[in-house]
């Protein structure tokens, strides 16, 4: 696997036998995005304000989020763009700005997106999007 969901969550994963290409996705320093769709508890204005900002997890002060409101009520669906994949780090970061995720779903990672790929099957990448993910 390349990266992993913890098992509340759920969308596009990959797999590979390649080190190095799921190096290349994997590493902080190639700062692949990671999108999710967040579905959350206690959503305020405010509250995404704060989760748009960095903070400190396992000691490290991860890097500024994206977070983009896609549906407003309760519960509220934020869109949210990482570059790390900390352990349970989108979880982690809207309990931190005082929401509860009900539901979280990884929707991208780099050019590759999840679409209408349905719960629990799996399809084999093109070389094309291959090569988008590995030009980044």
């Amino acid at each position: 696997p390349v990266g992993r969901l913890d098992m509340d969550s759920e969308g596009l994963l990959l797999f590979t036998n390649d080190g190095e290409f799921a190096n290349a996705l994997m590493h902080p320093k190639h700062e692949v995005n990671k999108v999710y769709h967040v579905t959350v508890k206690n959503y305020t204005p405010n509250a995404q304000l704060r989760l748009a900002e960095p903070i400190v997890l396992d000691g490290y002060r991860i890097k500024k989020p994206g977070v983009r409101l896609i549906r407003k009520g309760e519960p509220a669906v934020l869109e949210v763009t990482i570059h790390e994949g900390r352990n349970r780090q989108v979880r982690r970061m809207c309990a931190a700005a005082g929401m509860e995720v009900v539901r979280l779903k990884r929707v991208a990672e780099g050019s590759l997106v999840l679409g209408e790929l349905p719960l629990g099957k799996w399809r084999h990448l093109s070389d094309e999007e291959v090569k988008n993910l590995l030009e980044g």
